[in-house]
C-alpha cells in the first residue's frame, strides 16, 4: 500500500493504491505547506487552550479525509481557513454539550481535587483505559483496533479515556513506548490511528466491506 502522510512515519492501511496516492499528493500539496497557519487558526478559534492540540489533530484528519473535495480554482488558504474554523467550532460545541450534560446530571458526585485525579497506572471499573476498553467497544471496533500498531492503539485509547496530549506523552514515556516526552510523536500516532480506523470502519462503527470506499 502507498504511504498516506509524509510528515510522519507511515503505516499501510486498507485503501487502494490509487486512492492513497491521490490523497497523499493532494494533502502534501495543499495542506502540509500550511501546517503552521492551520495550527495558529486552531489557537485562534479554540475556546479552551488545553484543547488546541487535540483540535489540531482532528482538523488535519478531517482535511485528509475530504481533501478530494477541494476545488483548486478557489484560494487554498481561504479553504483551509473555512474548514479549520468550522471543524474547531463543531468540536468545541460537542465538548460544550458534553460538559453541559455533566453539569446537569444530579447524580454526579463531588470529589476533592486530590481524589479526582486518575492514576496513570490504574484504571477504575467506570473509566475507560488500556485494561478495560474491550468491555466497552463492539466486536467490529475491537477488530479494527487490533489491526493498529500497539503504539498507535494505546495513544488513541488514552485520548478516548480523556487524557490530554501532554499526559499521553508522559504515560507512554513511563511505559517505554516513547524515547522522550515528545508530544509531536503522540500527535503523529493519533493522526495515523484515526486515519486507519476511518478506512476500516464506517461512521456508525461497523466494519467496512472490501469493496467499500469513502
Amino acid at each position: 500500500m502507498e504511504e498516506t502522510y509524509s510528515a510522519v512515519t507511515t503505516e499501510p492501511i486498507i485503501i487502494s493504491d490509487e486512492v492513497a496516492a491521490r490523497r497523499k499528493a493532494l494533502f502534501d500539496k495543499y495542506v502540509t505547506p500550511y501546517n503552521r497557519m492551520i495550527y495558529k487558526l486552531c489557537m485562534r478559534y479554540t475556546f479552551n487552550p488545553s484543547d488546541i492540540e487535540d483540535n489540531y489533530i482532528e482538523v488535519l484528519t478531517n482535511m485528509y479525509k475530504y481533501i478530494e473535495t477541494y476545488n483548486p480554482e478557489r484560494s487554498v488558504q481561504t479553504w483551509l481557513h473555512i474548514v479549520t474554523k468550522r471543524c474547531v467550532f463543531d468540536l468545541d460545541q460537542r465538548k460544550k454539550k458534553h460538559q453541559d450534560m455533566l453539569s446537569d446530571d444530579n447524580n454526579v458526585e463531588t470529589f476533592s481535587s486530590s481524589e479526582s485525579i486518575v492514576d496513570f497506572d490504574e484504571v477504575s471499573s467506570n473509566v475507560m483505559g488500556i485494561d478495560n476498553y474491550q468491555e466497552l467497544y463492539s466486536d467490529d471496533v475491537l477488530a479494527a483496533l487490533k489491526q493498529l500498531k500497539p503504539q498507535y492503539r494505546s495513544a488513541l485509547l488514552y485520548q478516548q479515556a480523556g487524557y490530554k496530549l501532554k499526559e499521553i506523552a508522559e504515560i507512554e514515556y513511563r511505559n517505554g513506548a516513547l524515547e522522550s516526552r515528545n508530544i509531536e510523536t503522540v500527535k503523529s500516532r493519533l493522526f495515523l490511528a484515526r486515519q486507519q480506523l476511518q478506512q476500516l470502519l464506517t461512521r456508525d462503527g461497523k466494519r467496512r466491506t472490501t469493496d467499500e470506499t469513502d
